[in-house]
């Protein structure tokens, strides 16, 4: 009992809370854990949580994934695997060696567990460890990983593959069973996710180059029975695109989930498995007329459409630096090469045109990232940041033009007003237009 008494008697000096308030609080956390942590793992948790720092932490219990914390070692932790990643060969120092990842969740979170030791990597190698399956995490030792805390398992610790006394039932079943899928309008940021789409758009590869590397972004949308998402591909990924065509079934493996500029997106990354047209596999996609946008007015548009198409002219373009710096790590905005996140960062230029549009039914803000905003413009993003003037005039010249505009329809947290993010934006074609009606004419004649 001497370290809880050490512990106490610190977080006591440090909160200001009486030795009898912080015992207190200990026995509820252990009533909170129903008994699954000692004394003085509660003690930790609760310095922990008052943000009392106290280094060389040893759990000897049980912990759920929300009270582990930075510096604890020895730590315990029971879980639902919820993915695997491939087992990667590293060499450091003139040392060969092996490291594998996986991502275990609770029902109170999700951390990642880094593997070192062989023993356990042969159960990854071996595929005698899968998806869904329940494990206990050993005498692991917490680190600060790229994407958060991280559970790193050495010589000293062990992924048990069949643990005892666990209520399988307390934890979280993986989306559509072990080896399963997520429909696409559950997904959240910072989160890996196996799925199936079907392929609605394609965006051309572009090529990019910054001042420590350069590479190739490519990007489609995919979607389910549930919505859609925008998946991007890197580098050497966007070869795929060459062989994927609209109305083709992806079966996806490990793409990871992050905050885009207007809503969650997927990235494929290294350990991303893109199966085309898998037999057997099969999507119920809501998808527009010949897998395009669906040609519609303003006064129509409701929260939420996605795919649709306006002929509408731009009426007025706000005032803006038309090009922003954004992290490459998190997407976040920065000023002066340092990200409030990140710290310094070799920033990415993003192109971002506001504007109201109209087409005599109403008029509604839209907005125009990458490929779409540089179409508006009529300018590349590089060609831009070294002469703003000339694409602001080009910008001018399109006050009063109609243009063709696909995008989807959200709500303006703000304002509360509806707004149009366009991501694909053409020049009116007159024959098409014309061909357009003609349609329109001979389908109501024949009603």
């Amino acid at each position: 009992m001497n370290l809880v008494n050490e512990i106490v008697s610190k977080v006591s000096i440090k909160s200001g809370l009486s030795r009898e308030e912080i015992l207190d609080k200990i026995k509820q956390k252990k009533d909170e854990l129903s008994g699954l942590v000692s004394d003085e793992g509660a003690a930790y948790i609760i310095a922990n949580e008052l943000g009392v720092e106290t280094k060389n932490r040893i759990i000897d219990a049980n912990l759920k994934i929300k009270d582990v914390t930075l510096d604890m070692r020895s730590v315990n932790v029971i879980g639902r695997v919820k993915e695997i990643y491939p087992v990667r060969e590293f060499e450091s120092k003139g040392r060969k060696g092996k490291v594998a990842n996986l991502l275990i969740m609770d029902d109170t979170g999700t951390t990642r567990i880094v593997l070192w030791n062989m023993s356990d990597i042969e159960k990854v190698e071996t595929s005698r460890m899968k998806r869904g399956d329940v494990v206990r995490i050993e005498n692991g030792y917490v680190k600060e990983g790229m994407r958060g805390l991280e559970i790193n398992l050495g010589n000293k610790g062990r992924l048990n593959l069949e643990p005892e006394d666990v209520d399988e039932e307390s934890l979280p079943k993986i989306a559509g069973g072990s080896g399963g899928v997520a429909k696409l309008s559950s997904m959240v940021p910072n989160t890996p996710y196996s799925f199936v789409g079907k392929v609605l758009r394609k965006f051309d590869v572009r090529t990019f180059e910054k001042a420590d590397r350069s590479g190739k972004v490519g990007a489609m949308i995919v979607a389910d029975d549930s919505g859609s998402r925008r998946f991007v591909l890197w580098n050497e990924k966007t070869d795929l695109l060459e062989k994927i065509n609209v109305g083709d079934v992806l079966k996806v493996d490990s793409a990871y989930a992050k905050q885009g500029l207007n809503d969650v997106e997927l990235q494929a990354n290294w350990a991303t498995k893109i199966g085309i047209n898998p037999e057997g596999v099969n999507v119920e996609a809501k998808e527009s007329k010949e897998g395009d946008s669906e040609r519609t007015r303003i006064a129509e548009l409701r929260e939420g459409d996605a795919y649709k198409e306006l002929r509408a002219a731009v009426v007025n373009i706000f005032d803006n630096d038309l090009i922003y710096d954004m992290c490459p790590n998190c997407n976040k905005r920065v000023d002066n090469g340092t990200c409030g996140k990140c710290g310094t960062v070799t920033p990415n230029k993003l192109l971002i045109i506001n504007a109201m549009i109209d087409d005599g039914t109403g008029t509604i803000r839209a907005a125009f990232f990458r490929d779409a905003a540089e179409a508006v413009v009529g300018m590349k993003t590089e060609e831009i940041d070294s002469d703003k003037e000339k694409a602001r005039a080009k910008l001018r010249e399109r006050l009063g033009k109609e243009l063709l505009i696909s995008g989807r329809v959200k709500r303006n947290d703000r304002t509360n007003a509806l707004e149009f993010t366009g991501f694909s934006v053409q020049e009116v074609n007159p024959s098409a237009e014309a061909e357009r009606i003609l349609n329109d004419t001979e389908v109501k004649n024949d009603i």
